[in-house]
């Protein structure tokens, strides 16, 4: 996973915090509840995303456990009517032939964002520690700074708008870069998830641009307006290996 590049501090700190769309989303805390389907069958490894919302101030977490792959991570960001302000995250884990523990700070004010983490790739024998710093640019050429759970606030502000057609283009930071171009594919479809039917915008993610050797697949997204375009569904590959997430239930917390 991955995202960053160049250009002129002032222009890009207008750009990354200046409105996404005039359209507000949904905010509420809330937890979710998913399930990971393997070859399109269920298997017992189940994980949670946690959303809290403190002002304009989120914190989402999200977490699976199991023996075959492990994934928590913590992102936190500024969110309010759609300007939305990336700030750090923590991503750790473990995958087949992959290990990693590293995180990412937005250093505004210096127009970089700073990586560290240990990541041991195929292959290796043990986890490489690695400190870099990625300059920020102007995200009309990059994208918008993202990562796996702070993309669902710009993808809803993005495509909250019924006529809104243009590509989102998204730019994830980590040890490489990675940038992808996010498209509607249809709205409207209904999926339910525990005994309740939601309207979804399916939105397809694919990488145009990214560092050799890095993990960047295509994923497609079913995402729920009426949970703030969090995802009913995604479905994308594990290395090779189709992989499936289903959302199972939500609890959302009372005001």
């Amino acid at each position: 996973m991955a995202r960053g590049m160049l250009g002129l501090f002032l222009l890009s700190l207008f750009a990354l915090t200046h409105p996404v769309a005039a359209q507000p989303i949904p905010i509420s805390d809330l937890t979710l509840q998913f399930r990971v389907y393997l070859f399109g069958l269920p298997t017992w490894f189940d994980g949670t995303v946690d959303v809290v919302h403190d002002q304009e101030h989120v914190v989402m977490t999200s977490e699976v456990e199991n023996w075959i792959f492990s994934n928590w991570h913590r992102s936190e960001l500024t969110f309010r009517d759609c300007s939305y302000h990336p700030i750090r995250y923590h991503n750790k884990g473990f995958s087949p032939g992959w290990k990693f523990n590293d995180a990412i700070e937005y250093d505004w004010d210096s127009g970089v964002a700073r990586y560290q983490g240990e990541l041991q790739r195929p292959n290796q024998n043990a986890p490489v520690l690695q400190e870099l710093e990625h300059p920020l640019s102007d995200q009309d050429a990059t994208g918008y700074y993202v990562d796996k759970l702070s993309q669902f606030f710009v993808m809803g502000c993005h495509f909250a708008d019924v006529t809104q057609d243009t590509p989102l283009l998204l730019t994830y930071i980590d040890d490489t870069v990675g940038r992808y171009r996010v498209r509607v594919v249809e709205r409207g479809k209904k999926l339910r998830v525990a005994g309740k039917a939601y309207s979804t915008i399916e939105v397809v993610s694919e990488p145009f641009e990214a560092t050799p050797g890095s993990i960047h697949q295509r994923v497609n997204y079913w995402l729920i307006p009426e949970l703030g375009y969090l995802p009913a569904l995604i479905k994308t590959k594990l290395g090779r290996l189709p992989l499936t997430v289903k959302l199972r239930g939500t609890d959302l917390v009372a005001e």
